[in-house]
């Protein structure tokens, strides 16, 4: 089979990849709470809320979470039952005991989170993913983050295969990176990333309103198929 990509060099691969999930972005049509300046502890504690989550589900509690818990100190004193009680609806109650454990943490620091990315990570609940993710949308760092919907994206776009394991491997680790490398403001690309995995390259593919689906090896696959 002859594919999309087959006289285009890898780094036009990248930029048309990069410039179509840009362009389909709208920051009116995907508007959440935290996605408005907070204070910096609410934002993290969040990004652990959103992690295996749908972002509707987590909006739907937001205000109530944090006034329930206005503080640091709040949450702090709060006990992992409790944590849980305010998050069941999400499901996952292993975060309970994580996000009361960054209370903690947050409470000795005064609500001040730590400046690098290696030190978000010293923070209970907080891996790569999230200590990416913070810097990139919450901090307008450049940076990058990988789950499970990113591997999907690139596994469609560049066509190879991946599992339940693709996001840890350092082959693909430093392959991510490429998508990162690009012009644009980070938090709005990181967030038309995010938006984009969830509502385009979903795990069922919407490829008709799809941006890239003429250089996308999983949608000429699909197109040879049917014909």
């Amino acid at each position: 089979m002859s594919y999309p990509d087959a006289q285009e060099t890898p780094e036009e691969k990248w930029a048309y990849l990069r410039k179509g999930i840009i362009e389909w972005w709208s920051p009116e049509d995907h508007d959440f709470p935290w996605r408005k300046p907070d204070d910096e502890w609410k934002l993290l504690v969040t990004e652990i809320l959103l992690q295996r989550t749908r972002a509707s589900a987590v909006a739907q509690l937001y205000d109530d979470f944090f006034e329930r818990f206005p503080t640091p100190e709040s949450l702090a004193e709060a006990s992992t039952e409790e944590v849980g009680d305010a998050i069941y609806s999400l499901g996952l109650a292993w975060r309970a005991k994580y996000i009361s454990q960054l209370g903690d943490q947050l409470a000795e620091l005064t609500g001040e989170v730590p400046d690098t990315r290696d030190g978000l990570k010293e923070l209970p609940g907080v891996g790569p993913y999230v200590s990416g993710a913070f810097q990139v949308l919450h901090r307008n760092q450049p940076d990058s983050f990988v789950d499970s919907n990113v591997v999907r994206l690139l596994g469609r776009y560049f066509g190879f295969e991946w599992d339940g394991e693709t996001r840890r491997r350092k082959w693909f680790l430093q392959f991510v990176d490429r998508l990162f490398e690009h012009e644009y403001e980070p938090s709005r690309f990181g967030y038309a990333l995010l938006d984009f995995t969830r509502e385009v390259c979903a795990p069922s593919p919407n490829c008709e309103v799809c941006p890239v689906r003429e250089r996308c090896h999983f949608a000429a696959e699909h197109k040879q198929a049917r014909i």
